[in-house]
């Protein structure tokens, strides 16, 4: 039997969360950019406090400032970013 992979295990995990908020970052970008006001806040909502619990996840896992994981930590702090700057400055 083959050896336990905790670290391929957490990336393949983390790969699903990182194409689900990916789907709830364009269906926020999609309503924001149509004027449906209550599903951009939800989505919008979703976005940032799904990208900031991987992030302290990541943080508190250790792999938040591990080179190998510099992909994951990059794509939350962007979506999370993105989403931010879109809701400041109106747009969409």
């Amino acid at each position: 039997m083959g050896k336990r992979n905790r670290y391929r295990e957490m990336e393949g995990l983390m790969t699903k969360v990182i194409l689900a908020d990916l789907v709830v970052f364009v269906l926020f970008l999609l309503s924001a950019g149509k004027g449906w006001l209550v599903f951009k806040v939800i989505t919008a909502i979703i976005s940032i406090f799904g990208s900031l619990l991987c992030l302290g996840w990541l943080y508190m896992t250790g792999e938040f400032t591990r080179r190998r994981s510099l992909w994951m930590v990059t794509f939350f702090i962007c979506v999370a970013l993105c989403v931010l700057a879109s809701l400041l400055l109106s747009f969409p």
